[in-house]
């Protein structure tokens, strides 16, 4: 067998066993963004918006975590003050569904004062990953807000997560705060990450009470869906 031929079936043998879901997630990077991703360093991707003082970000990062308990990790909203960076305090307050969540959530702000604001956030489950997506209901200082956190397979028992949020300030706010508001984005993926890694590895039994925290929920909003039988038109 010739080497060409060979060197041509070794490359056919490595396409076969990507993982295909990785792959969604990540198309829009370049080969060398995808390589840092699978490095575990953060690709950081801004997109101004006409019209809009900041820009959407997308943030990726590989996690040592399934998509599951990534999930599970952070739909426990009550416990993101515990290791948001500046998040000084979040709480649900309101329930729409088993998924749909209203939480309030109080930031630290450097020189203006800290914001306080309360966003809607949906969990939803697709095959191989999830999605949790957030829009802003009010605030002190934000005008609007919306984003989402996707989640999918990557190697083995692994996932990379993309953050994407795009953020309207206040005019106050606008210049000010840019910098640090787009940097704390960065921490915000990083802490996410760092926290799902801990949990696995330090605090598996907590782990597994937030895994079946989740499962609980998808189920219940399974079950709660109206029957497309009882809901069709006469």
């Amino acid at each position: 067998m010739s080497s060409a031929r060979l060197y041509f079936l070794c490359l056919v043998a490595l396409l076969v066993v990507a993982p295909p879901a990785s792959a969604n997630l990540l198309v829009d990077l370049s080969h060398s963004q995808q390589e840092a991703v699978a490095k575990g360093e953060l690709v950081v991707l801004e997109e101004e918006i006409l019209g809009k003082p900041w820009p959407k970000i997308r943030i990726y990062k590989r996690v040592k975590a399934t998509p599951e308990e990534v999930a599970a990790v952070f739909f426990d909203y009550n416990q993101a003050k515990t290791y948001i960076p500046d998040l000084l305090n979040s709480k649900i307050s309101k329930t729409i569904s088993p998924l749909v969540l209203e939480v309030d959530y109080e930031v630290e702000v450097p020189i203006l004062k800290d914001e306080a604001y309360t966003a809607r956030n949906e969990m939803k489950a697709f095959e191989g990953g999830y999605q949790a997506s957030w829009v802003l209901l009010r605030a002190l200082q934000t005008k609007a807000a919306q984003g989402n956190l996707r989640i999918e397979p990557f190697e083995s028992g692994e996932s990379v997560i993309r953050y994407t949020n795009l953020v309207t300030p206040s005019s106050g706010m606008a210049k000010i705060l840019r910098g640090p508001a787009l940097a704390r984005m960065q921490k915000t993926v990083l802490a996410i990450a760092h926290k799902v890694e801990e949990q696995e590895s330090a605090h598996p039994t907590e782990l597994n009470l937030q895994i079946d925290h989740l499962r609980d929920a998808l189920e219940a909003s399974e079950n709660s869906a109206p029957d497309k039988e009882e809901t069709k038109k006469p």
